[in-house]
């Protein structure tokens, strides 16, 4: 009787086979962690982003009521004292209180601050310099070319040849509407680009018979 060999392979999976399974699952499971990483740092920052916007818009929106509350000082100054491109100091009562405060908003780096002054004495005279000074928002990226502040005359919009007036602005008497064109980046180096926050001023007690 012949006997016959009958060959056998080997069942499952040699060591190699097992260890360049276990590499690949690692990398898939790497892959995936950095993904899920990603996902995570991009909301974070979303959501951080849309959070100091929300901040900022409230401070101009501050800004916005006290410009359009600009008004005669205590001690009769025009209701404007100046107004560049990246400043405006102005008078107006910004607490309500009786007393009308001297207010200088303007940029200083990527800053955006604010200086207020009380007057003193009787007749008001006002302190040389901004008595208290704070900062309304940072990270502001407008560009030399990009002004915060624009002014414009009574005959805005249907004159666009003279506006937005030269700054800095003379006559101040001239100035009816104020527009605040802000440019903000949370991180330049990241997505997403520049947000725009703009908005205008009607100056409500300057009149034509100024």
């Amino acid at each position: 009787m012949r006997q016959e060999k009958i060959s056998k392979k080997n069942s499952g999976m040699t060591v190699v086979e097992m260890l360049i399974a276990i590499f690949i699952f690692i990398l898939m499971m790497g892959g995936a962690a950095y993904l899920l990483a990603q996902i995570y740092k991009n909301y974070g920052f979303a959501m951080e982003q849309g959070m100091s916007v929300n901040a900022v818009q409230h401070s101009l929106k501050i800004m916005i009521e006290e410009i359009r509350g600009a008004c005669q000082s205590d001690s009769g100054a025009y209701p404007i004292q100046e107004a560049d491109e990246n400043n405006v100091t102005f008078f107006a009562d910004i607490d309500e209180d009786g007393v009308t405060e001297r207010v200088h908003y303007y940029k200083e780096g990527e800053s955006v601050k604010k200086g207020v002054s009380r007057p003193s004495g009787n007749p008001a005279v006002y302190p040389e310099g901004d008595e208290t000074v704070t900062t309304i928002t940072n990270h502001v990226v407008n560009t030399s070319l990009e002004p915060l502040f624009y002014y414009y005359n009574t005959n805005y919009p249907a004159d666009q040849e003279n506006n937005p007036l030269s700054a800095p602005v003379s006559p101040l008497l001239d100035i009816r509407l104020v527009k605040i064109d802000l440019f903000y980046n949370l991180d330049p180096l990241r997505a997403p680009d520049n947000i725009r926050l703009e908005s205008f001023v009607e100056l409500r007690n300057l009149k034509d018979n100024w």
